[in-house]
């Protein structure tokens, strides 16, 4: 798997530390199903019986509980709306070669399956359960966010098991190290929406999409592409995917359609219908692809194909210095 924390350079630039460019810098896995299938099982094999029931206000405590007695772990758990999440701390991540050690993998996958067992456990209808796992020394961190109607589907055999992978968020990230923070139970949980999961997880997709099958290539010649979705609430309601080819063997126009492809996939998928236009920006090319709802129904009905997409619905996007703001960085 490839080093989560890519080299020391990127740490040192005070641009890149906690903004989305690094992020989706840091998300560029070189084989994302080997190293987080453990975790995933984790939700197949989740237990939600009889013993497991729990009022609302006892949630946070039954995780830790959990946690702490049943896999000397040490978590911090919170609520947040619909949102469950817990975070625990270890000193290092890495092994002597900069690779996770198995024993993270081991303990998010423990954590994963104390937080959904709970969440699933009590008459709160939760939406989203969120693990992170905080690195002491580097300030890095691995995040793992599933959506808990995901998880019940893959209980009756609904998803299999490529596509619950593919429904699940898997983060690698900087968090803030600062004096008021130093206090490990200081832990502020952040409600995790519909809207904002699905625009992470069809940019997650593309980023594995585009990736995959360069594996093996030496690293100086593999394909980087950064990819960054957000959900815009005003004036229209919009999904917005902005793009950075770094280095690429697709062209702009196939880079365009593979983020619709998958957006397609992903809204049919969650029977999503509230938005009004979905805005994919490539930046480096100047190109942006944006068709409406109706539009994209059309598409996934095969009544507009991709010939015709790029015909009608591609256009000049703005300057590179755009791209400058969306990714947090200064010109």
């Amino acid at each position: 798997m490839a080093n989560p924390i890519l080299e020391s350079k990127l740490n040192t630039s005070p641009h890149l530390n906690s903004n989305p460019l690094k992020n989706a810098i840091l998300s560029l896995p070189k084989d994302p199903t080997v190293c987080i299938l453990l975790c995933v099982l984790s939700f197949y094999t989740t237990g939600c019986g009889k013993y497991y029931s729990y009022k609302p206000e006892e949630v946070p405590g039954a995780i830790e509980q959990i946690c702490l007695k049943e896999n000397n772990l040490k978590v911090i758990a919170r609520v947040k709306g619909k949102t469950v999440g817990a975070v625990f701390y270890t000193n290092n991540f890495l092994d002597d070669k900069g690779q996770i050690l198995p024993t993270v993998h081991e303990d998010m996958g423990k954590v994963t399956q104390a937080v959904t067992r709970v969440a699933l456990s009590t008459p709160t209808p939760f939406d989203f359960c969120t693990v992170r796992l905080r690195d002491r020394t580097s300030g890095n961190e691995l995040v793992i966010t599933r959506s808990l109607d995901d998880t019940k589907r893959s209980y009756v055999d609904m998803l299999g098991i490529q596509e619950s992978l593919d429904r699940t968020i898997f983060g690698q990230s900087k968090y803030s190290v600062s004096d008021k923070s130093k206090n490990e139970e200081n832990f502020d949980l952040e409600e995790i929406t519909l809207e904002s999961f699905l625009a992470d997880q069809i940019a997650q997709r593309v980023r594995f999409k585009l990736f995959k099958g360069t594996e093996d290539v030496d690293p100086a010649k593999q394909s980087y592409i950064l990819v960054e979705g957000s959900f815009k609430e005003a004036p229209t309601k919009n999904f917005v995917f902005s793009i950075i080819a770094l280095k690429s063997n697709k062209t702009s126009n196939e880079t365009l359609l593979e983020v619709l492809h998958q957006a397609s996939i992903v809204l049919k998928g969650y029977s999503f219908e509230g938005y009004d236009e979905i805005r994919i920006h490539d930046y480096l090319n100047r190109q942006m692809l944006t068709v409406t709802k109706d539009v994209l129904k059309a598409y996934q009905n095969g009544k507009i194909s991709d010939e015709q997409i790029l015909k009608k619905y591609v256009q000049e996007s703005q300057s590179i210095q755009e791209f400058f703001k969306v990714f947090g960085l200064n010109a």
